[in-house]
């Protein structure tokens, strides 16, 4: 497990190190990890019990089924599949966790494959140091080995990744006030260190999605789809900082400038009489001032805004990727198919857990049968529990007119397809139910205006701590009465326009695509968890 480790590592700094984002110019360099622990330290115990499936009722016949069922307008033609990237189960993924190892899967690319296949014969005598007849022939790999994780590790990177962006969020805000306001705040935020004392970030919730784009177009409006929830802004908006001053003072000098001359009111015996004020926006109670230095104002958030963009936000990239890998993370195995970074695939990981209820597959059942109608629906039980007992109504799929089973990719499609709208199970469920759930992380590009949620946005308006003089004119006298007022600089909210760490957990049946990848994967684990 230690050379699991480092290769990992290997691969991920090669990627980084050959590739590059905008405004990020390599991805820093990853920590290395001494050991990876036993199965039995992770997993809860030294010898984890495997479930087992329990007894079933008496399940119908082709028969029972009517027949006026077995046609219909129902009976759909299945759609041109082109696969790309699937998985399989390896015949040995049973029992493995028992005798402390990892259970793995098979993933591969059906192009490769292909390419292979063509040329098997020639392929097996170069395998075996031959040169073939005809020469040498291309012969691609196309099969990679990947352990399953644990959902526990990667729900605790999906709150890293969370985190990570909180804390780019919040570096950028603060550097932005503070250097915009930097006379008064400087010595408040970066001297005195006032703050919240850390970020309060909630756990992710683990939650399979399916888009729309993940199965064929006939089965719209039958097959529930969702989008990640990433929630990628803070869980609170405060009036101090949540990081630590060292994370936006640096490099911050403290300035005195004349930035504005303060306008006024004049109250004779309680009514105001006049004001002398600008023209900029403000809130608060007093006036605008009679002079503000806008330009100054709008170059020191300019400012704020570049030092962002090319300090922090590397190192968001680089906290974000830190979560995903040991030493934070002991027991997920990240594979890099092809790269983590923008637009060339996703990180993703097999994800498995020790839950032994049986509810989600009962309601998949249900939830298949009566979006489905027709046979589906009697015969929906039958085929999502088959591996229990075999069941002679699944010979209704087998009939000549039927349009239902298919070999590439295999077992009844429409069945198939719901079984992406399946949660995370454990390594036995996974091979009895012919699917598997993979966490999945990947940059894209966004474009915010932040804070995202409407209700933090006036928490966050870029202000300057301005400040009003008032007179007040009675018998007594004129008193001269300080009222505070801020001058709201633009471009109000900051802008984002940049990639972001995402994550899902999406659920794929045995044989069938899986989404977001491409290309072929970065790294194989075979070598080191056979």
């Amino acid at each position: 497990m230690r050379r699991l480790a480092a290769l990992t590592l290997a691969c991920c700094a090669a990627y980084a190190g050959a590739q590059s984002i905008p405004g990020l110019t390599t991805v820093p360099g990853l920590p290395t990890l001494p050991a990876l622990p036993s199965v039995g330290d992770v997993w809860g115990g030294s010898t984890p019990t495997l479930p087992t499936l329990p007894t079933l009722p008496p399940l119908p016949s082709i028969s029972d089924v009517d027949p006026s069922l077995l046609g219909g307008t129902k009976n759909d033609p299945p759609p041109t599949y082109t696969r790309k990237n699937v998985f399989s189960f390896p015949d040995e993924r049973l029992g493995v966790l028992t005798k402390g190892k990892w259970p793995i899967m098979e993933v591969i690319n059906v192009e490769k494959q292909a390419e292979w296949q063509k040329n098997a014969a020639a392929c097996r005598q170069q395998q075996q140091g031959k040169t073939p007849a005809g020469g040498a022939v291309s012969c691609p790999q196309y099969e990679w080995t990947v352990p399953l994780s644990l959902e526990s590790e990667s729900k605790d990177a999906a709150t890293g990744i969370r985190k990570a962006w909180q804390r780019f969020e919040d570096r950028y805000w603060w550097r932005a006030q503070t250097n915009l306001n930097n006379t008064s705040m400087v010595p408040v935020n970066c001297w005195l260190g006032l703050g919240m004392g850390g970020l309060d970030t909630n756990s992710a919730t683990v939650k399979t999605t399916v888009d729309s784009s993940d199965f064929p177009d006939v089965l719209a409006g039958k097959i529930p789809t969702s989008t990640p929830e990433n929630d990628l802004h803070l869980d609170s908006y405060w009036p101090l900082p949540q990081v630590p001053s060292g994370d936006f003072c640096d490099d911050l000098n403290w300035k005195i400038n004349f930035m504005y001359l303060p306008g006024g009111c004049t109250y004779i015996f309680g009514i105001q009489a006049f004001c002398l004020q600008g023209d900029d926006a403000v809130t608060g109670p007093g006036v605008a001032p009679i002079y503000f230095n806008m330009d100054e104002a709008r170059q020191r958030v300019l400012d704020a805004m570049e030092h962002a963009a090319t300090v922090y936000y590397p190192q968001y990239q680089a906290d974000a990727l830190a979560e995903m890998l040991p030493p934070k993370r002991k027991a997920l195995f990240m594979l890099p198919w092809n790269s983590h970074l923008p637009g060339q695939g996703a990180m993703v990981a097999p994800v498995m857990n020790q839950d032994v209820s049986l509810t989600q597959f009962t309601d998949l059942s249900q939830r298949a049968g009566d979006a489905l109608g027709y046979v589906y629906k009697l015969t929906s039980p039958l085929y999502y529990f088959q591996s229990v007992k075999r069941a002679g109504g699944l010979d209704v799929f087998s009939l000549p007119f039927r349009k239902d089973l298919l070999k590439s990719p295999p077992g009844v499609w429409k069945f198939e397809e719901f079984k992406r709208t399946l949660g995370p199970s454990n390594p036995v469920y996974y091979d009895l139910f012919g699917y598997a759930t993979w966490f999945q992380t990947w940059n894209q590009l966004d474009a915010a205006i932040l804070p995202e949620p409407l209700y933090a946005k006036p928490l966050r308006t870029l202000t300057f701590f301005a400040g009003a003089i008032d007179h007040y004119v009675d018998f007594s006298g004129v008193h001269e009465v300080p009222v505070p007022t801020g001058v709201l600089v633009p471009p109000y909210n900051l802008p984002f326009l940049n990639y972001r760490v995402h994550y899902t957990w999406t659920s794929v049946p045995e044989g069938y695509d899986i989404p977001r990848v491409s290309g072929t994967p970065a790294f194989d684990y075979g070598s080191v968890v056979r």
